[in-house]
């Protein structure tokens, strides 16, 4: 009697979920909310379900990709119902609010790398920076490693890890030896790298910005041993249920490599040093806890020749390096997510040249707080505020004489960042960005706003626009200058892109200008004795293009990425405007990948040109007005599958030994007969060979390096 009682107060719900255009929508989710009643519609499009629940209530549709449509209404009034719902303005096909920005490793529809690829790539030797600069908008400057973006020099570019600001992020070397990034690619997802109109959320950068994000969580327990002609490396990865741990270390010594091949350095000692990342990931309930830490030491003993004094001068670099990096990412409700916080980064770094000393010490920390809420289907705002303190301290003086100059400058720079993105439909949306920043050493706050609009054109395509401004301060070398009033310097950007995209190829077009004023410039350009002012100015402008086809030819991935650039200044000692030292031109890359299935095998080749840089020449008329030749390189690698967890790979780069030049060192005093002494400035050696052994140990025995390599 109790359960024909109960079934007699149910009450039946039905009708049909379409279209705008009537067109039946099948398994779209139909239901009481707050309650368990309710069903799936069927290949007509119509539900059908009993429900309990009395009174007013609401009736809520949900499908993946429209927009959830509530009813409220009492429960008897929902019989014989149409429902009519809508795409959402930000399903899967929708238009994606970006300018100028590459993507690797999400679910970006307008991702032009994978994860892979920041390894795979010949020449790279698994730097992620190297495979960045196959991107258009970089500027190839091979003697120096960094990361140059549309005419900007490499401390316009910033790098972060989860968000969260890298301070020292390149490693220690002499000049003419290219630079690498610190971190190991293994232990991240993918990287988000913006070459102009980048989102209010990040300050403090003229010209780029590189997200690196890492993994969120390990696929398995595993070992895995690196024997290589450079040192050797090993790490392991745990994994529990919702906690995981990966640790690496690494040996590199260059001393074994240099017994074989001849350098045109002369070391006392090649470079040298060790290595250690950890990463701890902790799954909750509603978060994602992540703590990232790394540690490096490297030394380097080497003589260099000294165009002034006419003789060798012994250079011993020692550096330190430390970082610490805390995130937390938690879903707060349904319609917020929170994204916060904080790194460290300690740099110590020991020069000594004859008998002169320099100690640099950098300690920096980063804290941020960022929000997420999604008002409605069309509307979503990222909102929050971070902090970034930095101390620098200089401490300079000779054997003879001790401590000549010591000195430190600490600063606090506070952000708050505000950003909305409308979906006018899922074809046509606009993003609004205003940040403000207070510098405490300049005792200044300055707003800069950006603006993005992007409009679909067709399935395939879409086309943006940008305009944002951005301000960063001088080198820190400068602020030692305590007797100038200073102010940040200043960037603006005017963007436009296309992109189109289908499942086997990408086009990415893009144009720009780029107005820097502001700049830092000397009173006397012969002089930093006499102080500064910030009257310098420039400017660049230029196109990019990118293409990448996966598969159009059956196991071939490639890629070809050209920049034309043109950028000019006139800042710090420069007696008039001139095209900057570390901007080319012209910049090629062509990449291509493939798979041979029969021998157990991938090979990939690179191929690099950059037209000639402008360096001084004072032995002649004019400033700048020099070219280096054209730069040249390609470069190959082979992975070969041993067996099915141990790999044999093989790298060259610049195999065909062209004979690349990058201008000319000059001495600062002329000689008895009026010319300044010069040097040619060439690589450090025309190729340079890598082999390694990978071994992975793990219970999936079918698990290897071969993404890695």
């Amino acid at each position: 009697m109790m359960l024909a009682s109960q079934l007699g107060a149910q009450t039946n719900i039905n009708g049909i979920v379409t279209e705008k255009n009537g067109t039946p929508i099948i398994g779209a989710n139909i239901f009481i909310k707050g309650s368990y009643d309710g069903t799936t519609t069927d290949e007509n499009g119509k539900f059908d379900f009993n429900t309990n629940t009395k009174g007013v209530q609401i009736l809520e549709v949900t499908y993946l990709g429209y927009e959830t449509k509530s009813i409220e209404n009492t429960v008897d009034k929902f019989h014989n119902i149409t429902i009519n719902i809508r795409e959402s303005a930000m399903s899967l096909d929708a238009v994606e609010v970006t300018a100028s920005t590459f993507k690797a490793g999400d679910n970006s529809k307008l991702a032009v790398l994978k994860p892979l690829d920041m390894v795979t790539t010949a020449g790279s030797m698994g730097d992620v920076i190297a495979s960045l600069q196959t991107l258009p908008g970089t500027s190839s400057n091979a003697e120096d490693g960094r990361l140059f973006v549309r005419g900007g020099d490499a401390r316009e570019s910033q790098i972060f890890i989860d968000g969260m600001k890298v301070f020292t992020p390149y490693s220690r070397t002499v000049s003419g030896t290219p630079r690498r990034g610190r971190y190991s690619p293994f232990l991240f997802k993918g990287v988000s790298f913006s070459t102009g109109g980048y989102s209010a959320e990040f300050g403090q950068s003229l010209s780029g910005i590189l997200d690196m994000n890492t993994i969120d969580e390990a696929d398995d327990t595993e070992t895995n041993i690196s024997l290589m002609t450079i040192g050797l490396g090993i790490g392991h990865t745990q994994k529990w249920d919702n906690q995981s741990i990966s640790v690496s270390a690494s040996y590199t010594d260059l001393t074994p490599y240099f017994w074989l091949v001849n350098s045109r350095l002369d070391f006392k000692n090649p470079f040298r040093g060790v290595s250690s990342e950890a990463i701890y990931r902790n799954k909750t309930k509603k978060g994602l806890f992540k703590l990232y830490i790394a540690g490096e030491y490297q030394k380097i003993n080497i003589n260099q020749f000294n165009l002034d004094t006419n003789a060798d001068e012994a250079i011993d670099i020692n550096n330190s390096n430390y970082y610490v990096n805390s995130t937390y990412h938690s879903i707060l409700d349904d319609k917020t997510s929170l994204n916060t916080g904080i790194s460290l980064g300690v740099n110590k770094d020991k020069i000594g040249i004859d008998d002169a000393n320099l100690n640099s010490d950098l300690t920096g920390a980063h804290g941020k707080v960022a929000f997420k809420t999604l008002i409605n289907e069309h509307f979503v705002i990222n909102y929050g505020s971070d902090v970034m303190y930095q101390n620098d301290a200089l401490d300079y003086g000779t054997n003879e004489f001790g401590t000549e100059f010591n000195d430190e400058i600490n600063r606090t720079i506070s952000g708050a960042f505000l950003e909305t993105d409308y979906f006018f439909t899922k074809n046509s949306a606009i993003e609004i960005g205003l940040r403000g920043e207070h510098h405490s050493i300049f005792n200044s706050f300055e707003w800069s706003p950006r603006i993005t609009l992007a409009q679909k054109l067709g399935k395939r395509g879409q086309i943006s626009a940008a305009f944002g401004q951005f301000r960063q301060e001088i080198d820190p070398q400068f602020l030692f200058y305590s007797n100038n009033k200073f102010e940040n310097e200043r960037a603006t950007h005017y963007l436009l892109n296309y992109n189109f995209k289908t499942n086997k190829q990408m086009i990415r077009l893009e144009t720009y200008y780029k107005k820097y004023d502001q700049l830092l410039k000397y009173n006397n350009p012969t002089s930093e004795l006499n102080g500064f002012n910030h009257t310098g100015n420039g400017y660049a402008y230029g196109a990019d293009i990118f293409w990448r086809a996966n598969s159009l030819i059956k196991y071939v991935d490639c890629w070809i990425s050209y920049s034309y650039l043109v950028s000019r200044r006139d800042y710090l000692d420069y007696l008039e405007e001139a095209t900057t030292p570390f901007s080319t031109t012209h910049n090629l890359s062509v990449v291509g990948k493939r798979w041979i299935e029969p021998l157990k095998s991938s090979v990939s080749f690179t191929y690099s040109f950059a037209s000639g840089r402008p360096y001084e020449n004072p032995n002649t008329v004019g400033y700048l007005n020099e070219r280096s030749k054209s730069f040249h390189n390609m470069s190959l690698s082979w992975a070969y599958l041993i067996s099915q967890q141990k790999i044999l790979f093989f790298s060259v780069s610049n195999f065909p030994g062209f004979k690349n030049e990058y201008g000319y060192r000059y001495s600062n005093n002329p000689n008895t007969n009026g010319i300044y002494p010069s040097e040619l400035i060439k690589p450090n050696e025309d190729r340079f060979f890598f082999v390694g052994f990978f071994i992975t140990m793990s219970k999936d025995k079918t698990k290897n390096q071969l993404d890695n390599l």
